[in-house]
């Protein structure tokens, strides 16, 4: 009886079977001889059944959720309780065992802007307090009806088209482009619904805007670690797996506040949180790039620096392109 492996090339493409031979079993995906439960060139896993019954079905998704991926467990309990072991791991090669920093990081600023959104709806209408005669009153503010005829109606329509106008006239010195955008977007935030727009506009635009705040930070930190030598790679795996972390932190704070708004629960945990970030970041400095204390506090401070002013330089960024947009 030959038991000779069919070379993949003569085998018919159409039927995706495992077939014996003297050196085990093909996977089916790409013909590769298999030594092991995973295929060594393109990695899928080998089923000694196809995946035809409801039953089986449901069988390898548990497995799927259950050990997946163990890798997803592993990576957030070093994330959140490990500073800096995800990149020094990493860096030593040894990956397998956590999630890829690219994906983790995409994962993680998704949710993380997904419940900043739904905390942002949940904030009630804004107030005006009185007090009166030792009693508070509140009133919530609610946008003005402007009937037609109105004096105080065409006053408060007019004063807007005014600042909008100056507004332009100054922005003419710079291009007649440019004044006429700057009225438009006026215009445009004045009108109903507009400040909505714009708020709108501008969380949309800094999720964006924070894909070019890594590699600037990456960039400010080549500086200070010029001895020994540091890959400019090795700063910006450092900065996606804490900005992940940053991510992680600030929605489960997210999530307390939508639970909660006693102050008794925010005030301390955003205590806590002023302590945690860096805290964690002095840490992460320390297990990535092993040096001193007093340098890595030095460094530490260099990097709060360059936080402040790119951070800052891109969030006004971001807003004026926000409001030139609309």
């Amino acid at each position: 009886m030959n038991t000779s492996v069919v070379p993949p090339a003569v085998a018919d493409a159409r039927v995706p079977v495992v077939r014996a031979g003297a050196a085990g079993l093909l996977c089916t995906n790409c013909g590769t001889a298999l030594l092991g439960p995973y295929c060594s060139q393109c990695g899928q896993r080998h089923h000694d059944h196809p995946m035809h019954s409801f039953w089986h079905f449901v069988q390898e998704a548990t497995e799927d959720l259950t050990h997946a991926d163990s890798r997803l467990w592993r990576t957030l309990y070093a994330l959140l309780l490990r500073p800096g072991l995800l990149t020094r791991e990493f860096l030593d090669g040894r990956r397998a065992r956590y999630l890829p920093p690219v994906r983790l990081y995409l994962v993680v600023s998704l949710l993380f802007f997904l419940v900043a959104g739904l905390s942002a709806a949940r904030v009630p209408p804004a107030t005006i307090h009185v007090v009166k005669n030792g009693k508070t009153f509140h009133y919530s503010v609610q946008p003005a009806t402007i009937r037609a005829g109105a004096p105080a109606a065409n006053a408060a329509i007019v004063h807007p088209q005014q600042l909008c106008a100056r507004t332009a006239a100054a922005g003419a010195h710079v291009s007649p482009w440019f004044g006429h955008r700057l009225e438009h977007s006026c215009l445009a935030v004045t009108a109903t619904g507009g400040i909505q727009r714009f708020g709108a506009a501008l969380g949309r635009n800094y999720e964006r805007a924070m894909f070019l705040l890594l590699p600037l930070l990456a960039l400010a930190m080549v500086p200070l670690y010029r001895r020994p030598r540091r890959y400019y790679v090795e700063h910006l795996l450092f900065l996606v797996h804490n900005h992940a972390f940053l991510f992680v932190l600030f929605g489960l704070v997210a999530i307390a506040g939508m639970l909660t708004a006693s102050r008794a629960v925010t005030a301390p945990l955003s205590f806590l949180v002023s302590i945690a970030v860096p805290v964690y970041y002095y840490r992460a400095l320390r297990r990535v790039y092993g040096q001193s204390r007093w340098r890595t506090l030095g460094k530490m401070t260099g990097l709060g620096v360059a936080y402040l002013l790119i951070g800052a330089t891109v969030l006004a960024s971001t807003v004026a392109y926000s409001f030139l947009s609309l």
